[in-house]
């Protein structure tokens, strides 16, 4: 018997080893990866149209910047854009409906309902083409530009291509690099504050910041930092000088930072209340950003003394009466 244990032992490890390799599908032959709608490198867009309602909207890339031409110049972001045509390059269809349609109209793709076009460099373009929804909820049918192959692709995926000229559009009104700023001042109607860094050589969390003649750890001094950066707008923005009241405004921000060689220069925004949002400029920019006045507020009433606690009475000194 004991002969027959080395044995054993061997036959249930080649059997645990087999039913492990079989869970983890060793064994499965892997399908093939699904290969992409469109062979587009995305370092060769040069631009890209979405028509998805009644407007167009037409973005162009020069110099690595993009630039929106239809249907108004807006300020834009390059991670906005750039993950837009992240999208469309990573295009794969759902399903296959048909590699040869004879009668697009019934897919709705005679005359599609939206339509996604990529400008590469040399002229050369492709475009995605929607037509109308499919039996079971959740997809459309679509296609390539002059090709009859109609497969599905998921809503999901074409919301993300279906976008609105505000979801490319610049929405943070002040710009604050953390590690360079040196002094924070704020101005609002009539009050005003200023955090300063008192060490200038350490990180803004490590070092210390002063609050007028308060001293502040670097963790809080961010926060003050944080409400400034969180000026943003949800709101299309308009062109500065469309701004009335600008050159007497009710806020005035002013970062003061320093650039590698040590240079300090001032960064100065202002701003003019308006209802229910402060339109904030940066001095000498080209746009202004509707802000909540809520938040600007907030931002001025960082620099309120806090509450201290109260100190505890020594024994035998006389305590207040309760009435």
């Amino acid at each position: 018997m004991k002969r027959l244990i080395p044995t054993i032992v061997l036959v249930v490890l080649c059997i645990g080893g087999f039913w492990y390799a079989s869970s983890r599908d060793f064994f499965r032959e892997k399908s093939p990866e699904t290969p992409g709608l469109v062979a587009v490198n995305k370092d060769n867009v040069t631009g890209f149209t979405i028509h998805a309602g009644t407007t167009d909207i037409v973005i162009e890339r020069k110099d690595n910047a993009w630039t929106m031409v239809k249907p108004s110049a807006l300020p834009l972001t390059k991670e906005d854009a750039d993950a837009w045509v992240d999208t469309f390059t990573s295009l794969k269809k759902d399903k296959m409906v048909t590699e040869a349609a004879t009668d697009l109209g019934q897919f709705g793709l005679a005359e599609p309902k939206q339509r996604y076009t990529v400008k590469l460099a040399g002229g050369g373009e492709q475009t995605l083409e929607v037509g109308d929804a499919t039996p079971v909820s959740g997809s459309s049918y679509a296609k390539l530009g002059g090709s009859s192959t109609v497969f599905q692709l998921a809503d999901a995926t074409l919301q993300l291509l279906a976008k609105q000229p505000i979801d490319f559009m610049e929405k943070t009104a002040v710009k604050v690099e953390y590690e360079k700023v040196r002094a924070l001042t704020v101005q609002w109607q009539g009050a005003s504050w200023t955090l300063t860094k008192a060490e200038p050589d350490k990180s803004s969390f490590e070092a210390k910041w002063k609050l007028g003649d308060r001293e502040l750890a670097g963790t809080d001094a961010t926060g003050y930092m944080d409400r400034a950066a969180s000026l943003v707008t949800e709101q299309p923005v308009k062109k500065a000088s469309e701004v009335a009241g600008l050159d007497h405004p009710d806020l005035r921000l002013t970062l003061k930072t320093t650039d590698d060689s040590g240079k300090e220069a001032d960064t100065v925004y202002v701003g003019k209340a308006a209802g229910e949002f402060v339109w904030v400029v940066r001095e000498g920019g080209e746009w202004a950003f509707a802000v909540p006045s809520g938040a600007v507020q907030e931002l001025a009433d960082q620099g309120k003394e806090k509450p201290t606690a109260e100190t505890p009475k020594a024994d035998g000194e006389a305590q207040p009466s309760g009435s």
